[in-house]
């Protein structure tokens, strides 16, 4: 029987829960959301108490940390009978509430009631911040459909928000539990700050075996390949990537449901789309299989999400497979014009195709010339969130896929988890791609570019952090 202590800590923390600003906004916004027709009464009330039981269970967890004083996670958990992981998750979200803090010698303790609380704001200051990825993660999660993206960015319908902070929850850039998500697919602990590549379980240089893939595909055609495999098999029922939306090279997120949609959308583009938005698509279409093909921010959404609001995510659709494409940076379409015809004088109508390749960004014309720039003269074009973003090499996804490190034609493939093993070596033995292992040599020049990159945009988020900016919360 439980002690009074530990009752009166249930007590508080029921009490707080109920009061959350999470659980107060869903369960004052019910009528909107229930006339914005997203999700259905069942659903809302599924989510409803996903909140109020997580919202009490993390109340709990503050409640050892108040009573302790300074206790490691493992005592916490201990304490609290939670796993390591679950109390890891909550300890996050009280740092970025400022409801809790941890200290250099790992200790964590509850911040004075004194102090300041975050409240899960919208993610207009993210916007504002320069922060914003254009993921559209907060697109497919908004309840209410007050969310819309115009001009490369999320715009808020203020006559539609009812201020849930949904969108906020979902945020990349709010913060972001990223050793958490490391340690639930590795199995322990590792070291964010100072790994490369991060860990995966082979890795491999590769190209499909498919001549259809081959006369679209941007480098060895593997993300085709996999995905063609999916549909082939009957294991998804739709794919969700990026599309060339006109002769500009504009392009638009697409919902793709079989293999000759899929090679139509094939190819890399260095323009920002708003990929993770089809998510609410998907459920719209009756849709529940489906794979996700994404840059490191995108990845990071969908694994936030599983994360810190798996209910929701599992009413949008059942993760295939998370396929991740390398990134150094991205652009706008305003910026990519200023690189094809600004600096390299080709019309965006007449290019064939785009590609970054030993420092360059290289642009192929449809009458087969072929211009370069190197990518440090026209890093300063990215959006300006990509220089806070730490990941190279897609560390997140289940499969990661891109060139650096592999010959010409060919791919540079690394599976990180056991679910994108099976699809991998599937795939292969179905003769749909060949891959041999990576050699050493280019593994040694992915491991050194994506520490260059981890290195440079962690000091740029510092930087910005001491200088009063709202710096993204890497936990």
């Amino acid at each position: 029987m439980p002690g009074l202590s530990e009752l009166r800590r249930r007590v508080d923390a029921i009490t707080e829960a109920a009061d959350s600003f999470r659980v107060r906004a869903f369960f004052t916004g019910e009528k909107e959301i229930l006339e914005a027709g997203k999700f259905s009464k069942e659903e809302y009330e599924r989510y409803l108490d996903y909140l109020l039981e997580d919202e009490f269970r993390r109340r709990l967890v503050l409640g050892v940390i108040r009573e302790g004083n300074g206790l490691t996670i493992d005592e916490i958990a201990h304490r609290a009978e939670f796993s390591r992981l679950e109390v890891i998750r909550h300890i996050n979200a009280l740092r970025y509430e400022e409801l809790a803090e941890r200290k250099s010698d790992g200790l964590v303790v509850a911040k004075r009631e004194e102090q300041r609380k975050v409240p899960y704001e919208k993610i207009k200051f993210i916007v504002e911040g320069g922060l914003c990825t254009g993921c559209g993660g907060c697109i497919a999660a908004c309840p209410v459909y007050a969310i819309n993206f115009i001009n490369e960015k999320p715009v808020i319908d203020e006559d539609k928000c009812i201020g849930c902070g949904i969108c906020n929850v979902h945020c990349p850039r709010t913060f972001f539990p990223i050793s958490l998500i490391r340690e639930s697919l590795k199995g322990s602990p590792v070291d964010v700050e100072t790994e490369g590549v991060s860990f995966y379980r082979q890795a491999f240089t590769a190209q499909t075996a498919k001549e259809k893939v081959k006369q679209v595909c941007q480098d060895g055609g593997i993300v085709t390949s996999i995905l063609a495999y999916l549909f082939d098999r009957g294991m998804i029922d739709c794919a969700i990537g990026v599309r060339k939306a006109d002769e500009e090279w504009r392009t638009q997120a697409a919902l793709v449901t079989n293999v000759d949609e899929l090679l139509g959308i094939a190819g890399t583009k260095y323009t920002v789309t708003p990929s993770i938005s089809l998510l609410e698509e998907v459920k719209r279409r009756g849709f529940r299989r489906v794979a996700v093909v994404g840059v490191p921010c995108q990845i990071h959404t969908v694994r936030k999400a599983e994360v810190y609001s798996s209910e929701l995510l599992s009413f949008l659709g059942e993760i295939v497979v998370l396929i991740g494409i390398f990134c150094m940076e991205n652009f706008g379409h305003t910026a990519l014009r200023e690189i094809v015809e600004g600096r390299l004088g080709v019309k965006l109508e007449d290019v064939a195709k785009f590609n970054i390749e030993k420092g360059k960004f290289y642009v192929h014309t449809m009458s087969g010339e072929e211009r370069s720039i190197p990518t440090k003269e026209i890093s300063v074009l990215a959006r300006h969130a990509c220089h806070y973003c730490p990941d190279l090499t897609n560390e997140l996804a289940d499969i990661s896929v891109g060139s650096i490190g592999s010959s010409k034609g060919w791919s540079t493939v690394l599976i990180r988890t056991k679910r994108g093993e099976k699809i991998f070596e599937e795939a292969m033995k179905e003769g749909y791609l060949i891959a041999n292992s990576l050699p050493d040599a280019g593994m040694e020049l992915l491991q050194k570019l994506a520490k260059g990159k981890r290195k440079r945009n962690l000091e740029a988020l510092s930087e910005r952090a001491k200088e009063g900016k709202y710096a993204t919360l890497i936990v």
